[in-house]
């Protein structure tokens, strides 16, 4: 109804400001809604684009398969697309949605715009980065929240060096947990004055603990790409692990610059095998095509850790990095993506009558592994996890993986160095000399 009322609404340029007939109408649905005139903004654009642009959306809506919250989330994750990749978004996720969480359904949709349009998003974010600030939010109880906003990779590398060594100071026995600890250490690194400082806490019959990172390891930030991407031929994203989905050309980019790993994954896209050999090519991007070319020719060996059976409860070191990257986030029934790094590693066959092995090993975040022994029963196939509630309920949650790009054999490979070149311009950070003059104000969108 929204949409053929709009519809009938004339239109002229620059109608969103003052007291224009499209201002008037969307103020006649604010009334009626009783809500905002931005809300009501939001709703008739949602209306209209479901109606006129999801046509596989809105008959998923009308027959009550869909709810109406992911139809809207799913549109307002479309805004500004073009034509194909909308309709690549209705083939590939309007009936996956339905059994989607919202998050995932952001995730999906992202994951097509990065691959129909990567230079446009490395663009996008190269002149995001020029907004990375840093505030002080008031909470309750005298507490506060220190915010920073910037570049995914540096904000991921900031957390997961706070992570590392407040496990270092756990692994030294001090008994502060691991949020409490990152929160110190940041205090205390940014103060630089440890007078200043909350005091840290002791182990009574040890010395006053102050953040020991002996037991640390060097930080290291996992981005899956695929090989097609680092070679230039597709545009197909890559994630960040703590993070999500990030542009080819930025991807490519990083490769200069990392330790190269080869995964191997099945025709559904399932990780199978992680290489234990780690290339470090010189950092140059003819050296990273050579590097890359040489670990598809010689993949090596399937390393003993996709299948031994380990005697213990916690697996070890490498098969717990085999199943983060295998996971990559929670299989929850309600779809919260909780990194694999900051999940359990459950035994679907409880131990000890299940081994500790990685075929029954799931990434499963706190709460989730304990729902599980209260009546929440998962069953996982090679695509997705089924749930069974103690209600009687079935959840499917997918996994993230899909199918892994195809590779033409007889394709010509671009010019590392010319790809080089046209990617760090993408990603550059614009500069004052870049600014456009200014424009006449455009139709302002109502997100």
């Amino acid at each position: 109804m929204l949409a053929r009322l709009a519809a009938q609404v004339p239109r002229t340029p620059f109608d969103t400001r003052g007291p224009t007939d499209w201002t008037s109408f969307l103020r006649e649905v604010a009334v009626a809604r009783r809500c905002s005139d931005q809300a009501a903004a939001n709703e008739v654009h949602v209306a209209v684009a479901l109606v006129a642009a999801h046509p596989r959306t809105m008959a998923l809506v009308e027959a009550g398969s869909l709810p109406q919250y992911h139809a809207r989330v799913l549109v307002e994750e479309c805004v500004g697309f073009d034509p194909d990749a909308i309709r690549a978004v209705e083939a590939e996720v309007a009936e996956r949605a339905c059994r989607l969480s919202p998050s995932r359904i952001r995730e999906a949709v992202r994951k097509i715009e990065l691959r129909y349009d990567a230079d446009a998003a490395a663009v996008r974010a190269a002149k995001a980065a020029r907004g990375r600030s840093v505030q002080v939010v008031s909470q309750p109880d005298g507490q506060a929240s220190l915010i920073m906003s910037g570049p995914a990779l540096a904000i991921v590398q900031v957390y997961e060096r706070l992570t590392a060594d407040a496990r270092a100071a756990r692994a030294a026995g001090d008994p502060r947990g691991v949020d409490a600890l990152r929160f110190d250490l940041a205090a205390e690194g940014l103060a630089g004055d440890a007078e200043a400082t909350v005091p840290l806490a002791t182990v009574p019959g040890a010395p006053l603990m102050t953040g020991d990172r002996r037991c640390s390891r060097p930080i290291r930030a996992n981005i899956q790409v695929p090989v097609t991407t680092g070679l230039g031929l597709s545009n197909d994203p890559g994630w960040l692990d703590g993070y999500g989905w990030i542009s080819a050309p930025q991807c490519r980019e990083w490769l200069t610059l990392a330790e190269l790993r080869l995964i191997c994954v099945s025709t559904s896209g399932q990780v199978v095998d992680v290489a234990d050999r780690v290339v470090r090519p010189t950092p140059t991007p003819t050296a990273v095509r050579a590097a890359l070319l040489d670990l598809v020719e010689h993949p090596g060996d399937i390393s003993a850790k996709t299948y031994e059976e380990q005697p213990r409860y916690e697996p070890s070191r490498a098969l717990t990095e085999f199943v983060d990257i295998r996971d990559v986030v929670c299989d929850g029934p309600t779809g919260r993506r909780v990194a694999a790094a900051r999940s359990d590693k459950d035994h679907d066959i409880p131990y000890p009558d299940g081994p500790t092995a990685a075929w029954n090993l799931t990434v499963r975040a706190r709460r989730t592994h304990g729902l599980k022994h209260r009546g929440w029963t998962p069953l996982r196939t090679p695509t997705s996890t089924l749930w069974f509630s103690p209600a009687g309920q079935i959840v499917e949650v997918e996994h993230w993986t899909g199918p892994p790009p195809e590779i033409d054999l007889d394709a010509v490979l671009p010019d590392p160095d010319d790809l080089h070149a046209v990617d760090a311009e993408l990603v550059r950070e614009p500069t004052i000399a870049d600014t456009p003059p200014p424009c006449p104000p455009e139709d302002a969108a109502p997100f």
